[in-house]
């Protein structure tokens, strides 16, 4: 059966439609939230990203031109991947050496000294740089204490041991980055120890060093002393390889 309404009842039912229609334009959702007490949650076409500022905002990209310096190049520097990086990464900021002078400038330690202890690549280059003889490879402080041989201390750092998010920071900001790696630049399993008269430290014979010059999502560029510029590799690969090889990484700011 029909109900009567009252004349004052219809003036409430107006009043109420009119607030109701009111709240359309000031967030009718948020009068459906206090009425029912449930969430609206808008479709992800309606949904606005929020504008990043300025100190939030991340570079997901970057891709540097810096000149590719090879080792094998006359006069090559057969077991000189570490130096010819750091050449690379000193010449692109405006430093002019070349990689045999940096090579002759540089600390060096007997592949065996005569207690049959292994040469510290944390002291110098292990053996002969050249070839010759036999030789290994050279680790971050040296590198760290030649760069700042060539500039200052406020310009040049060493990123040893930080995240690799210190890496991608650097490139970002139109810094190159020297870095250990493996010759794959994935994870080796040839790891051994060596007993040195400062201790024992692991080594491998897929040591190598190269200079980080771009990276995005998925990879990371480098240039490679072996001969390739901007050499595409994973990153996920590359992070992995440098983690295991004591995630060591110096850079040389360049001065703008």
């Amino acid at each position: 059966m029909k109900k009567n309404v009252s004349p004052r009842g219809k003036r409430n039912r107006l009043i109420a439609t009119s607030v109701l229609l009111l709240t359309v334009g000031f967030g009718t959702s948020r009068l459906w939230q206090t009425i029912t007490g449930k969430e609206i949650v808008a479709p992800e076409s309606q949904k606005t990203a929020t504008k990043p500022t300025a100190d939030t905002v991340v570079i997901n990209a970057t891709q540097l031109d810096v000149p590719l310096i090879e080792q094998m190049e006359e006069p090559s520097l057969f077991n000189g991947c570490e130096i010819t990086s750091l050449a690379m990464m000193l010449n692109y900021a405006d430093i002019s050496v070349t990689k045999n002078e940096l090579a002759e400038a540089f600390p060096t330690v007997d592949y065996l000294d005569a207690n049959g202890n292994y040469g510290d690549p944390n002291d110098g280059f292990v053996g002969d740089i050249y070839g010759v003889s036999i030789g290994y490879s050279v680790y971050h402080s040296p590198i760290y204490e030649l760069a700042k041989n060539y500039t200052n201390e406020e310009t040049v750092s060493d990123l040893t041991g930080k995240d690799f998010s210190k890496i991608t920071e650097q490139v970002a900001a139109g810094n190159p980055v020297w870095v250990i790696t493996t010759v794959p630049m994935a994870p080796t399993n040839d790891m051994e120890e060596w007993q040195t008269k400062n201790g024992t430290i692991s080594i491998s014979w897929n040591v190598h060093s190269v200079l980080v010059t771009g990276f995005d999502s998925d990879s990371i560029y480098v240039n490679d002393p072996y001969g390739e510029k901007n050499k595409q590799v994973d990153r996920a690969d590359f992070e992995a390889a440098w983690t295991q090889m004591g995630s060591q990484a110096v850079v040389v700011q360049k001065e703008r």
